[in-house]
């Protein structure tokens, strides 16, 4: 189980460059939690007591507005959550939730992290790594807002979702093993929940994509690609 644990760290952003030895202590430190679609890891304004990282599933960092809440972002495995949080101290500024059936974490204490990092300060920089991760994600949360009509944003969204998860096949199809829900969808595309369960219906009718229980099976990216905008733009270009 250290093994595995120590395995994963080194395949994380922030952890990257981290003498084995000292990832094999690390790992020492770690607790495993899995959580259920829903729960929450923490909450807004909380500083987070441990640093999580995804071993299995998907996580939503969640804000809420005066008005309305957003999904400003998705972590999947190998990815952390909390990076500035808990290296700095500070509150987090949104919800972490489970947003798959199941979520599986290794949770490291906050003073274990900050005392590796006071150890070795060229972590420092594997920590500039993972806000420069978290900033391209909120660049493609602007590219997807700012893609046009709803169709064009839904369809964006998936193509994002399926470059950073999914699988292409030999028969040309891909699979996003993402399984986020209707009313999710709607909150990352800034829509209403009836206009999603709309247009991803009518896109199921026509055969471009198909809803399982794992998630997305793209079956026409090209057409995808198209709504998105993103050939348009590839022509201008």
């Amino acid at each position: 189980m250290q093994m595995a644990t120590a395995d994963l760290l080194s395949h994380t952003t922030l952890f990257l460059g981290m003498a084995r030895e000292a990832l094999d202590k690390l790992a020492l430190q770690a607790g495993h939690v899995t959580y259920r679609r829903g729960d929450f890891l923490w909450r807004a304004g909380e500083t987070p007591p441990v640093l999580a990282v995804v071993q299995k599933g998907l996580v939503k960092e969640v804000r809420h507005g005066s008005k309305n809440r957003a999904i400003c972002g998705l972590v999947g495995p190998t990815e952390s959550i909390g990076d500035h949080a808990v290296v700095c101290g500070v509150p987090s500024p949104a919800d972490a939730i489970a947003a798959s059936e199941s979520v599986s974490v290794i949770t490291l204490p906050r003073e274990e992290v900050r005392a590796a990092f006071a150890r070795d300060p060229k972590l420092f920089l594997s920590l500039a790594c993972a806000v420069e991760k978290n900033v391209e994600a909120l660049l493609d949360k602007i590219d997807v807002l700012s893609a046009g009509s709803v169709e064009a944003r839904l369809a964006t969204l998936l193509l994002k979702l399926n470059g950073r998860f999914g699988d292409d096949y030999d028969d040309g199809t891909s699979e996003i093993p993402v399984a986020l829900s209707r009313r999710d969808l709607a909150e990352l595309v800034a829509t209403s929940f009836e206009t999603a369960i709309r247009v991803m219906s009518r896109w199921e009718r026509e055969g471009l994509l198909e809803t399982t229980r794992r998630g997305f099976t793209l079956r026409d990216v090209n057409r995808l690609a198209s709504l998105s905008g993103a050939q348009t733009a590839v022509a201008a270009e």
